[in-house]
């Protein structure tokens, strides 16, 4: 009977090794490392396409990673956080875009896994963002405040005063 309860715990103790040894989430399929690609500009916001290491299977769990870059003339950027773009699963990009400069860009990952990527981006001027060269259209609500200031009774008239001939006021002889 001694032998007994010895043997359940030696099985016990070998099918607890087995499952701590086992792999648990679905990134163990993949590899352990991310692959961040920086594949685009969408106007000036960089695109990042994540994949897992091992099988390039896109990254479609939430990515915590962020985004720095810094220009050929010394200006630094970021971290900026990466945000997922709907329907386009291991797509992710910033809220934030990149004025024009030449960008050495690097994404680094560190959930699920670890994971980092670099490339080198020329930025020229992002579409609508351009200064304005002539007039600029004045929004409705604006101009309605404008017409609604406009049309308004003055609180305090202007009080006429009689013209005064000259040499007719006080002093004159």
């Amino acid at each position: 009977m001694r032998t007994r309860p010895a043997a359940m715990l030696s099985v016990s103790l070998l099918a607890a090794g087995t499952l701590a040894l086992a792999p648990t989430g679905s990134a163990a399929g993949h590899g352990d490392t991310i692959h961040s690609e920086i594949s685009a500009l969408i106007d000036g916001h960089t695109r990042t396409v994540a994949t897992w290491e091992n099988d390039r299977d896109p990254v479609t769990e939430p990515l915590a990673a962020t985004l720095g870059a810094v220009a050929a003339d010394g200006r630094a950027v970021g971290p900026w956080r990466l945000v997922a773009v709907p329907g386009d699963p291991g797509a992710f990009t910033t809220r934030e875009h990149l004025p024009p400069a030449i960008w050495k860009v690097t994404v680094e990952s560190g959930f699920p896994a670890l994971g980092r990527g670099t490339t080198t981006l020329k930025v020229t001027a992002v579409p609508g963002t351009a200064p304005a060269t002539g007039p600029t259209e004045i929004p409705t609500s604006v101009l309605a405040l404008l017409r609604a200031v406009e049309s308004r009774p003055d609180p305090q008239p202007e009080v006429q005063r009689p013209a005064t001939p000259l040499g007719s006021g006080e002093g004159a002889r």
